[in-house]
This record gives C-alpha cells, sequence and structure tokens, in this order.
C-alpha cells in the first residue's frame, strides 16, 4: 500500500476516531475541567464519582448536608457523588486523607468550624496548615448551635441556668475537646463566670438519649438536629449562639442578648480541595455546589433546620477561613 493510500485512509477515518472518543487524552487536555469516565459493563461512558470525604459520622451536620444536596451537585456536575465517611479524630484523619489526593479535582473534603478553625488554634502538632494545605472551594453553609437542656432541669432561660450552675456542678455534653459544641460551652463558661464539668460523646445519639433521660444537663449543639427534639417537647432550647437570632425558633433569644455579654459564634460547613487543585478546576467545583446549595427546595429544607446558605466564591472562602483562625487564637492560651 502507498504511502499516498494510508494516508487518504486515516484522513477519512479522522472525523470518526474523534467522535468515537479513540483519543481521550486530546479532548481532557482542552477541557482540564472535566472528570476522567469509566465505562459500564453495557458500553455506557459514564463520568467517575465525585468523591467527597466527610471527617465525622453518620447524620452528623456534615453528612446531613452532603446527603440533602447530592442529587442536585451530581445533576449539576454531570457525574456521581460518592460521599466516604472517615470519621476520627474530630475530623482530622479525613483531612489527611485529602492532603494527600490528587489535586485533579476527583477528591475534596468537607471543611468544617472544627477542621479548618478551632483544631488549628489548639493542636500545635496537627500535622496541616487550614489556609496552605488546601485550595478553598465554597463556604457553604452558616447555621447556630442551640443551647438545649434537660426538661427536668428548672431552668428555663439562660439566666435561670446561670444561677444553677453557680449553686451546683452541671454538666454539658459535646463531641469531644475541639469540636464546635465544645468551644460553644467554653466561651459559655468564659463570658459568664460560670463553671462546668465537660463529658465527651463519641456517639451524639448517646448524648441525646442522656439529655432526655436527665444523665445530662445541657449541650449546645446543631441545630439541625437539635431542632427536632426541641419541637417535640423532649428537650428545652435556651438560646442560639449566633449574633442574630435563628429564623426557625424566632423566639429563643441568642446568649448574647439572654447575658448582655458579647458572644457570638457560628457553626460553619464549607468545600475545599487539596492544595494546587487547578482553578478552572476549583471554579467548575464551585459553580456546581452553588447551584445545587440554592435550589429552591433545598434552600427551604435547609431554613426550616436554621442553616443559612452562604455559597460563596473560593476567594471569599480563602479570606473567611484565615479571619476564623484569627477571631479564636485564643483558644491557644485556654484552659481545656
Amino acid at each position: 500500500m502507498s504511502r499516498h493510500t494510508r494516508r487518504h485512509i486515516v484522513t477519512k477515518m479522522l472525523p470518526a476516531m474523534i467522535m468515537s472518543g479513540f483519543w481521550p487524552s486530546i479532548s481532557r487536555s482542552s477541557t482540564p475541567s472535566m472528570p476522567d469516565s469509566t465505562t459500564t459493563e453495557s458500553g455506557n461512558t459514564t463520568a467517575a464519582p465525585l468523591r467527597v470525604l466527610i471527617g465525622f459520622s453518620r447524620h452528623s451536620a456534615s453528612d446531613d448536608l452532603l446527603r440533602a444536596i447530592e442529587p442536585e451537585l451530581a445533576a449539576a456536575l454531570g457525574r456521581p457523588v460518592a460521599i466516604e465517611l472517615k470519621p476520627g479524630d474530630l475530623g482530622i484523619k479525613a483531612v489527611k486523607e485529602t492532603i494527600s489526593s490528587r489535586p485533579d479535582g476527583d477528591t475534596i473534603l468537607v471543611a468544617t468550624f472544627g477542621t479548618h478553625a478551632i483544631n488549628p488554634n489548639i493542636r500545635p502538632d496537627l500535622g496541616y496548615d487550614p489556609v496552605r494545605d488546601f485550595s478553598p472551594i465554597c463556604l457553604a453553609t452558616r447555621s447556630p448551635l442551640v443551647l438545649g437542656t434537660r426538661l427536668s432541669l428548672g431552668a428555663t432561660d439562660v439566666k435561670e441556668l446561670i444561677h444553677l450552675a453557680s449553686q451546683r456542678e452541671l454538666s454539658y455534653g459535646s463531641s469531644g475537646v475541639g469540636s464546635a459544641p465544645y468551644l460553644a460551652a467554653l466561651l459559655f463558661q468564659k463570658t459568664t463566670g460560670v463553671k462546668m464539668v465537660h463529658r465527651p460523646y463519641a456517639d451524639t445519639r448517646k448524648l441525646y438519649e442522656d439529655l432526655e433521660s436527665g444523665a445530662l444537663d445541657l449541650s449546645f449543639n446543631n441545630a439541625a438536629s437539635m431542632l427536632p427534639l426541641v419541637r417535640a417537647g423532649k428537650l428545652r432550647a435556651l438560646a442560639v449562639t449566633t449574633s442574630q437570632r435563628c429564623a426557625a425558633l424566632p423566639e429563643v433569644p441568642t446568649v448574647a442578648e439572654a447575658t448582655n455579654k458579647a458572644y457570638a459564634l457560628d457553626n460553619w460547613l464549607g468545600l475545599v480541595a487539596p492544595r494546587n487543585t487547578p482553578m478552572p478546576v476549583v471554579m467548575t467545583l464551585n459553580r456546581a455546589i452553588v447551584k445545587a446549595l440554592n435550589a429552591p427546595k433545598i434552600k427551604a429544607a435547609l431554613a426550616m433546620n436554621g442553616i443559612e446558605v452562604v455559597a460563596s466564591t473560593p476567594d471569599e472562602f480563602s479570606e473567611y477561613i484565615a479571619e476564623e483562625m484569627a477571631k479564636w487564637g485564643w483558644l491557644g492560651n485556654a484552659q481545656t
């Protein structure tokens, strides 16, 4: 076969070869934000899943948020979303796995108030930097923690709670030193001057069981898990930790209102990728996450649980993390 004949055959085949994906590296290099793909048994090509790592257990605030937005997020990305729970050491296990992942947009992490603001200020041997080691994607949500007590405690407002705490030893539950509920209680004690006994719980369900039974006095916990119990009349809500009242609990004052002292704490969640993730990839993820969060049914469901959708840009989230790190710097000198 002559060289001219071979060239003619290849030229005629070229459009079909491109359309069939014979040279996938060409299409991938021209669109760096597109995910890798896999082929199913039926021969259909599907996008590889986006892995979302969560450093906490099932029904944590991080897990609940991702499961709420997962269908919308998958539709916006045009690829499946695989939620992977990696509980352990207040989220640090998932953080370190994210850091060691390839910066290709296939693995991201739910960053929390704890992993990116509290832990870095109280654990000098942490092993990661919340600013240097990540590419911020989006600050997703903010919400209050609710100061909830057992019904039999005898305190119907914050002033009565402070009086009780000055008379006898009260216990408060959290998911451990470094968690947002722990910090909220620590700040409450620092602000009001009362002393309470900390009881850490590995399982939040057990914490709520002890609150309902009277074995535990109180807890500052996320609104999404606390609100159903308050509405069912099983716990009493005395205050919220944010600077403004929560629309889902309009009759409940803020801690600042109830104490006439400076007190504000936002429990927030965001999404981050490993550092050096290309900006086109980050922006593709950001647009999909923002679209999912702003879906009317998602926003309405989150609002019912006291959760505010933020849906920030990557730059806004980067600045927010740095601000939160500085805001809670005093924790390095606090008694734990």
